[in-house]
């Protein structure tokens, strides 16, 4: 199985504020690098298989409602029927702090680390591609 990635992007919304000042639970970066780890299964392996371990999970910076995000999902090995997946949230856009329009938002030119996350899967025998 040669080494493929998946990206899947997504703007935080007011309905994934979790804290004040609009704050997002980490744990929804979290759930959304797990569906970029499951299309990222589906894609190289052909099965989503089964999320058995998370080996490590670390929060760099907050993500607030209205910030774009990239969620980038790479097989880093695989070992038999287990496949391991690195996953990365990262900051690409964000709202001003004084947008001139409601829609405004600032692309950021080095995007900001978010979230990071090691998933071990496990796929039947037979589902594995070589």
């Amino acid at each position: 199985m040669s080494e493929q990635t998946v990206t899947m992007r997504y703007r935080m919304s007011s309905r994934d504020e979790f804290y004040g000042g609009g704050v997002v639970n980490g744990a929804r970066s979290i759930t959304y690098m797990g569906d970029t780890a499951d299309r990222l299964m589906a894609k190289v392996c052909g099965n989503v298989g089964r999320c058995c371990l998370v080996e490590k999970i670390r929060l760099y910076n907050p993500v607030f409602a209205g910030d774009y995000m990239e969620f980038i999902a790479r097989v880093t090995k695989t070992e038999g029927n287990k496949v391991y997946i690195q996953c990365r949230s990262f900051k690409v856009a964000q709202i001003p702090e004084d947008p001139e329009f409601e829609s405004s938002i600032d692309m950021l030119e080095d995007p900001e680390i978010s979230t990071e996350a090691f998933f071990v899967y496990e796929i039947p025998e037979h589902k594995v591609k070589a």
